[in-house]
């Protein structure tokens, strides 16, 4: 019981992250400092104006953004909002686990549950990164051919520790499924 409690005390921890990385405004942006790309947003940072745009809203709009492969950006924005739902579940999988301290069927059952969606949501926050770090290189409009990591912001880094502790989390869930 008390490492499906710690396990969830993890899972909780990095919901927090990843939901403050998802929404904090500070991902990426390019070197010559033109675009900045967030996960729900993009913005384009001219001399005269900064127009910011929402990642959903954009392919309707004919604007200066009309160069940037918006794809990747769209997958971003659903893997970061399935992450956070499907973390959620998780957490509520696992009060309902501590909940009925049990040790039937029922609750190995619950648990297991957990250990998938905290599975689930360690594959999506990583898929949330792992587009944002190739952001760069496909976008031919940027112009670079390598990744620069100097170009990303504290909330793709959050990003990542959240990612860990989903692992963690994994880890000891997986370890209270064995000892049950």
């Amino acid at each position: 019981m008390s490492l499906a409690l710690h396990g969830h005390h993890i899972l909780l921890i990095a919901t927090l992250a990843f939901t403050t990385a998802v929404l904090t405004l500070n991902w990426y942006e390019n070197s010559e400092k033109s675009i900045h790309i967030n996960v729900f947003q993009i913005c384009s940072n001219s001399s005269t104006l900064k127009t910011c745009r929402w990642i959903f809203s954009i392919q309707s709009v004919k604007s200066s953004f009309e160069e940037i492969k918006i794809i990747s950006l769209i997958l971003t924005a659903s893997f970061a909002i399935t992450c956070v739902g499907i973390s959620l579940i998780g957490l509520l999988f696992g009060s309902w686990y501590i909940q009925r301290r049990g040790h039937d069927n029922e609750s190995r059952c619950l648990i297991v549950l957990t250990m998938l969606m905290n599975l689930l949501s360690f594959l999506f926050s990583c898929g949330v990164w792992t587009m944002m770090l190739t952001t760069n290189l496909q976008q031919e409009s940027f112009g670079t051919t390598d990744i620069r990591l100097k170009d990303f912001g504290f909330s793709f880094w959050i990003n990542i520790g959240s990612s860990v502790l989903y692992l963690y989390a994994l880890i000891i869930y997986l370890i209270a499924i064995c000892k049950n």
